[in-house]
């Protein structure tokens, strides 16, 4: 009985890297791992693009990895945050205007950097954005969802469709062909570039808040995402400053490779040989000012792929290209119940269907005042979580 506690309480070792073995369902020992082979970069080979793609300006372009088949993910998304004629910065004060004092304004300076971006004074501020819907083609192509496609492409001219199945380890082919497009379409006509997932709820007025140089002001039930530095929304040092060189979203560190063959994140060792992946932040939804695009676009022709984008694109490519991820906590992977989070965040995830909804019922209805902390809330109440 000794022997036998004394194993339970031993502590483990580190799994050694060798013992990922199996192959990956999808991306087998033989199939080669070079981005290049499957995504020719001279060529235009999408099969469906949105009618005068990034002929105009933009502050912000955002580009939605989505299920072929996520007709209502879509269709819920352009009906709430992505109905950005009338969710824009000018709902920023309806938003949070009741807390006026308890955070920081943009900056004049940001204003004038980004004015060719934006319209409007004050309240009336309104930024120029680009929502596009990233989507492969299914392995069994049918004629009534490929007709069903089409004639939402040209409702909403949205859609970007490339020659790839669409399927959860197909994933990095989809954010690099988002990068792609973004690269050679938009690169001289937009500031930055979010990538999300068609479950992830974006707070637009927030999200546009930050990028000209303001802060989110501190509420009840965010407090728990922000560390001993970053809930002082009222210190410079949370400014956005810079314009170049940017990555922004919720950062993991020292994150060990999953030698479970069951997990979806299970990593085979032919495919990535360390123990652990470098710095990346999740795939959820990341934000990238528009130069490094361009940079990591380059940087994963050259790359071996992994299978899992978030690691590939913001860790192993971001590395390479020597691109400083940084940590920002109103982006989040996990979805807390207070609805007063969506208030006060910049994304969350996941988000599903009937959840979308409800949630832009309640961050729409400016007459809804979320509470701010208590004045001497407890510092034990911020995240312990280490963002390195």
């Amino acid at each position: 009985m000794f022997v036998l506690l004394l194993m339970y309480l031993s502590p483990r070792p580190v799994p050694d890297v060798h013992d990922r073995k199996a192959e990956l369902s999808g991306w087998e020992r033989e199939k080669p791992l070079k981005i290049g082979d499957y995504l020719d970069q001279g060529k235009n080979t999408a099969l469906i693009v949105p009618r005068d793609f990034c002929k105009s300006k933009a502050l912000l372009v955002i580009a939605v990895c989505s299920g072929l088949d996520h007709f209502e993910q879509r269709s819920a998304i352009r009906q709430t945050w992505g109905n950005t004629k009338s969710f824009n910065y000018g709902e920023f004060v309806r938003l949070h205007g009741h807390l006026e004092g308890k955070y920081l304004s943009v900056m004049p300076g940001r204003l004038k950097l980004y004015s060719m971006y934006l319209s409007g004074l004050d309240d009336s501020l309104t930024a120029k954005i680009r929502i596009v819907f990233i989507l492969g083609r299914s392995k069994n192509d049918s004629k009534r969802e490929l007709d069903k496609l089409f004639r939402e492409s040209i409702q909403h001219n949205d859609i970007i469709q490339e020659n790839f199945v669409d399927s959860y380890h197909n994933l990095t082919l989809k954010s690099v062909m988002a990068l792609k497009h973004i690269s050679q379409s938009c690169a001289d006509r937009a500031a930055f570039f979010l990538k999300c997932d068609d479950d992830t709820f974006v707070n637009v007025p927030n999200l546009l808040h930050f990028l000209l140089g303001g802060t989110i002001p501190l509420y009840k039930d965010t407090v728990g995402y922000h560390s001993r530095t970053t809930y002082k929304v009222k210190s410079p040092w949370n400014r956005l400053n810079g314009s170049r060189g940017l990555m922004y979203g919720h950062k993991f560190c020292n994150m060990k490779t999953v030698d479970d063959v069951k997990s979806p994140w299970y990593m085979p060792y032919y495919m990535f040989k360390g123990a652990k992946y470098p710095k990346y932040l999740s795939g959820t939804g990341y934000l990238m000012s528009i130069d490094v695009v361009k940079r990591l676009y380059a940087e994963a022709l050259t790359t071996s792929l992994v299978h899992l984008e978030d690691v590939f694109v913001t860790g192993i490519c971001a590395k390479k290209a020597g691109i400083r991820r940084r940590h920002q906590p109103l982006f989040n992977y996990v979805h807390g119940k207070p609805l007063c989070i969506f208030k006060g965040t910049i994304t969350m995830h996941p988000v599903p269907l009937h959840s979308m909804l409800d949630a832009w019922a309640f961050v729409s209805n400016y007459s809804i005042k979320c509470l701010p902390p208590r004045k001497h809330f407890v510092k034990t109440e911020l995240s312990k979580k280490s963002h390195c």
